[in-house]
C-alpha cells in the first residue's frame, strides 16, 4: 500500500476505522506495526483539512444520543472548517465522570480524574 492509494481510501471518504484496517494489514506485512498511530493521526489530519473531524471520546458511561449531539455541535462551533463530526466512544471507568474529547491535533480533557490531578498538582507546589 502506497501513498497514493492511501490518499484515494481518504478522497473516497472511507472510514477511518476500514483506512486503518487496511494500513495495519500493510504495517503488518512489512513488520512496521509501532508506525499505525502516527499514520493515522496523519489520516485524522488530512479528513480535518476537508472539514471532517474525527473524534475520540472517553466517558466514565456511555453516552446518550442528546450528549453525542452536544459534543458534535460543540466540535462544529469551535473549529470553523468543521462539516462533520465522527464519534468513536469508548467508556473509561477511571475518567470517574466528565469527558475526553481528543481528535488528530487537539486534546479537551474535562474529565473528573484530569480536574483531581490538577488540584493535587496544585497543592504539592
Amino acid at each position: 500500500m502506497s501513498a497514493s492509494s492511501i490518499a484515494s481510501l481518504i478522497d473516497q471518504d472511507a472510514s477511518s476505522r476500514g483506512i486503518a484496517k487496511k494500513i495495519a494489514s500493510y504495517l503488518i506485512d512489512t513488520k512496521q506495526t509501532l508506525q499505525l498511530d502516527s499514520l493515522m493521526r496523519d489520516v485524522m489530519s488530512v479528513r480535518e483539512g476537508k472539514g471532517t473531524y474525527e473524534v475520540n471520546v472517553a466517558t466514565a458511561h456511555p453516552l446518550s444520543s442528546t450528549q453525542t449531539n452536544n459534543i458534535s455541535a460543540y466540535i462544529k462551533k469551535h473549529f470553523d472548517n468543521c462539516k462533520d463530526v465522527i464519534i468513536h466512544q469508548k467508556v473509561d471507568p477511571s475518567l470517574l465522570g466528565g469527558v475526553r474529547i481528543e481528535s488528530a491535533h487537539y486534546l479537551i480533557d474535562k474529565s473528573v480524574k484530569s480536574e483531581l490531578n490538577y488540584i493535587k498538582s496544585s497543592i504539592d507546589k
